[in-house]
């Protein structure tokens, strides 16, 4: 085991390299961000299975959170209300994932950590640029053992608030992005999805997904779901607690990604139609080139008490786990 540290001048980012005989993963100070993922295929060649901005620049100005801890709350809550207390409306009328101040684009420290089998790096940071009552304080460390990345973010604030973090990386287990996501195969421990309005959000009505593109129950190629789908996966399955609650699996790599959380969902989106200029893995970010699977609560959940509650008591600590294996099938 062992790491090694980069930083960009120019930016202020750090590159937190961890490493061991296995599996290589960066993580970023800004935004505490997973970078990139180093995992072996099938002939034992180490490529990225994560979609990477090219610069620091870039990441510097990142609109989309790549890799990023997002929160306070990530997703979208309506209208941007909360408990008469009114947030950042940054999706049209409509709050979204920490609003343009939340975790995912502030500056964090961090120390690392060795144990006898693996590598930590632990992310800090007092959060008082949201616009959520706080001051919020959250670590979020991310583990490389030999075969996983193990993500734990725990929470405490010194006011009543609410917290519904997750983490945005894209993944594509071709390797390097050098085919889409067209050709991977995705089980989701799910039977249903959210219905949602034209803004995206909750309307509070659960879907059955049987026998239709987004029913990923059993492992699906996803050419096969996208071809059902119009405009794509861009939605939230609640979770069965049975592990791993999710599985990517890529063929030509031999790849497969599994993915065990405490979470009560996970909101996936394939990035149809997703097209740029900026730059990923040496290419411009284009449709369907990752698949972002990002373990949370239900969105929305203020606005829909009966799916749970988000609601973080002052002085008690929230704990959230999420492990991300990889191994060759």
């Amino acid at each position: 085991m062992n790491y090694t540290i980069q930083q960009d001048k120019k930016t202020g980012i750090d590159f937190i390299t961890l490493e061991n005989n296995n599996l290589s993963a960066t993580f970023l100070n800004f935004g505490a961000r997973w970078h990139n993922f180093l995992t072996p295929n099938k002939k034992g060649i180490k490529e990225n299975i994560l979609l990477s901005l090219d610069t620091p620049e870039s990441i510097l100005n990142d609109p989309a959170q790549f890799g990023a801890l997002v929160g306070p709350v990530a997703g979208r809550i309506k209208q941007a209300k909360w408990n008469n207390i009114s947030l950042e409306k940054n999706n049209g009328e409509h709050h979204i994932h920490g609003g343009s101040q939340g975790w995912w684009c502030q500056f964090w420290d961090y120390s690392i950590e060795e144990t006898t089998h693996s590598i930590k790096v632990i992310f800090s940071l007092t959060d008082t640029k949201s616009g959520y009552p706080g001051p919020i304080h959250v670590t979020n460390t991310y583990e490389l053992t030999n075969n996983s990345v193990l993500m734990t973010t725990s929470i405490v604030s010194e006011s009543l608030t609410i917290v519904n973090p997750t983490n945005h990386v894209y993944f594509n287990l071709s390797g390097n992005a050098k085919e889409t996501i067209k050709n991977h195969d995705l089980f989701i421990n799910s039977k249903k999805i959210l219905e949602t309005d034209e803004d995206n959000i909750p309307t509070g009505k659960m879907l059955s997904i049987e026998k239709t593109g987004y029913d990923f129950s059993t492992l699906q190629p996803l050419h096969t779901a996208l071809s059902k789908i119009n405009g794509g996966i861009d939605d939230a399955y609640p979770l069965e607690s049975n592990n791993p609650q999710i599985t990517l699996y890529e063929p030509e790599s031999s790849r497969q990604l599994s993915i065990s959380s405490d979470r009560g969902a996970v909101v996936v989106f394939s990035t149809t139609g997703f097209n740029d200029t900026f730059k990923v893995n040496g290419q411009p970010m284009s449709s369907e080139l990752g698949i972002a699977i990002e373990t949370q609560e239900l969105p929305d959940i203020p606005n829909h008490p009966k799916w749970g509650n988000i609601k973080l008591q002052p002085g008690i600590i929230k704990t959230f786990r999420t492990e991300y294996s990889i191994n060759i099938k």
